[in-house]
This record gives structure tokens, C-alpha cells and sequence, in this order.
């Protein structure tokens, strides 16, 4: 039971008390009235000679009775205006309880609401919590990756600088041997070193195809002998048509069984064709 609901029960009594209370006196006074009244009958019939004094004496008696029962029908009234203005109160303050109920129900229907809004808010933050978990683990492992990538590039930039350091310094020597052979008369371009550090092998192939560049003087022949063969990029041949020389080539381009070579020489009055024999024979 709520506050509101005890003061009323609480107002209930006291009102039932006071109308206990009136009703008695009332109740009292209607009886000593009727004792009264019943006494001084008997005492006038008893003592009609002394009608006169006894007259006199119960019209007093008779003025503070009326008086007495006015001043309790004015009591009476009085309380039955008090009554009346209490049920007019109690009457509002019965509404007052059902505005109040009604009030409190529809309080206790949005705390339930919000009660479940909070739990569903529990359990979302309890998966929240969850991802978090998954989350930081997930960023401590991406850190600690991080971290060993980090050491991982500064190996590699340390290996980089090195490799720099040794680079530029190999391209120092690289120099320093390039003028040294330049001034000691010896090839300094690779492909002629390649060449001289290793001579072609003996072999004999065949001219597939010879054309003249488009723009230029240059021809160029295609020969079926290779890199398979132990050819390179530098190496010469000699150019035969049966036994009359028709020139000398060296390889541009060197494939596993094909090569393409540029005329380096030709002999008076000689074009190389499709079908000549090429060598590396002397």
C-alpha cells in the first residue's frame, strides 16, 4: 500500500470515530431528555399541590432541554455539514487515488520498459565488451607484427646501406678498372671482355635470313646457331659460300637455337644471302 493509500484508510477511521462520537452524545442527550422529561411528569402528577412551584420549575427545566436539543440539532447540523465536507473530500481524494493509480500504473509500465530497455543495454554493452576484448587482442597482435615488421625494415634498410655502400664503391673500382684498361689499350665495353674471356666454340650453321635495315647501312642476318651452341652476345663468324669468303658477322642477339647478327665485313663484289654457310672455324 502507497503513502496516499494509508492517509486515507488513516482518514476513514477518524472520520467513522467522530461520527461514532456525535451520535452517541446525540443519542445520550435524546435519552436524559426522555428520563427528564419521564421524572418530572411523575413529579407533577405526585405533587399537584405544588403544581405551581413544580411548574415553574420544570419550564426551566423545559427551557435548558429545548436549549440542550437546539444546540444539538444546531451540533448535529453542524456535523452533518463536517460529514458532508468530508465525503466531498473523500470523494476527490478517491479520484485523486485513481489519477494516482492510474499514474502509478503507467509509471510502473515505462520502469518495466526501461527495465528491459537497460537490460537489452546490458547485453549489447556485454558484446560490446566482448568485441573490445577481440579488439585489443586483435591490435596487440597487429602491434607486436607491427613491431617485428619494423626490426624486419631496419634490418633491411641496414642491408640497403650496405648494399649501397658496397655498390658505390663497386662502381668506384668499376671506373678505377675502366681507366686502367683504357689506358692500358684494353677493351672496356663487356660484351667485347665476354668475348675475349671466352672465345666462341667450333661450330657451322646456316644463314636463315639476311635483310638491310630500313633506315641505314646496316644488315643483318638471322643464323641457326644459339646460345645452345655456346654462342654470345660479341661473338664473330666467318661467312661462307662454298669456299669463296663473303664477310664476317657479330652476334647482337642471342637465343637458345637462333641468333641475329649484324655484317661487320663483306668482301669485294659479295652480298650474304639465305643459305650461306656460317663458321666459327678459322
Amino acid at each position: 500500500m502507497t503513502f496516499l493509500g494509508k492517509v486515507l484508510v488513516v482518514v476513514h477511521l477518524v472520520l467513522s470515530v467522530m461520527f461514532m462520537a456525535f451520535a452517541g452524545a446525540v443519542f445520550t442527550a435524546q435519552t436524559n431528555y426522555q428520563k427528564a422529561y419521564i421524572g418530572a411528569n411523575d413529579k407533577l402528577k405526585a405533587a399537584a399541590s405544588a403544581a405551581q412551584a413544580a411548574q415553574t420549575a420544570l419550564q426551566s427545566q423545559i427551557d435548558d432541554a429545548v436549549k440542550e436539543r437546539d444546540e444539538v440539532k444546531n451540533t448535529n447540523t453542524a456535523l452533518q455539514g463536517q460529514v458532508a465536507a468530508l465525503t466531498a473530500d473523500n470523494a476527490r481524494l478517491d479520484s485523486d487515488n485513481k489519477g494516482l493509480k492510474t499514474n502509478f500504473d503507467t509509471q510502473r509500465t515505462v520502469a518495466e520498459l526501461n527495465s528491459q530497455e537497460a537490460e537489452e543495454r546490458v547485453k549489447e554493452a556485454q558484446i560490446q565488451r566482448a568485441r573490445n576484448v577481440e579488439l585489443n587482442k586483435s591490435r596487440d597482435d597487429t602491434v607486436t607484427d607491427l613491431n617485428v615488421l619494423r626490426d624486419k625494415l631496419f634490418g633491411i634498410e641496414l642491408q640497403l646501406a650496405q648494399a649501397k655502400t658496397k655498390y658505390d664503391q663497386m662502381l668506384r673500382d668499376n671506373a678505377t678498372m675502366r681507366a686502367f684498361l683504357a689506358s692500358n689499350n684494353l677493351p672496356t665495353d663487356i660484351r667485347r671482355m665476354t668475348v675475349s674471356a671466352s672465345p666462341p666454340p667450333e661450330l657451322d650453321g646456316e644463314v636463315l635470313e639476311a635483310r638491310k635495315e630500313t633506315k641505314g647501312n646496316r644488315v643483318f642476318v638471322e643464323i641457326s646457331v644459339g646460345s645452345d651452341d655456346g654462342l654470345v652476345v660479341g661473338h664473330t663468324l666467318t661467312v661462307y659460300r662454298g669456299d669463296k669468303y663473303l664477310g664476317r658477322v657479330r652476334l647482337e642477339d642471342v637465343r637458345p637455337d637462333v641468333s641475329v647478327a649484324v655484317v661487320i665485313e663483306t668482301a669485294p663484289n659479295s652480298t650474304i644471302q639465305k643459305d650461306d654457310h656460317v663458321t666459327t672455324r678459322f
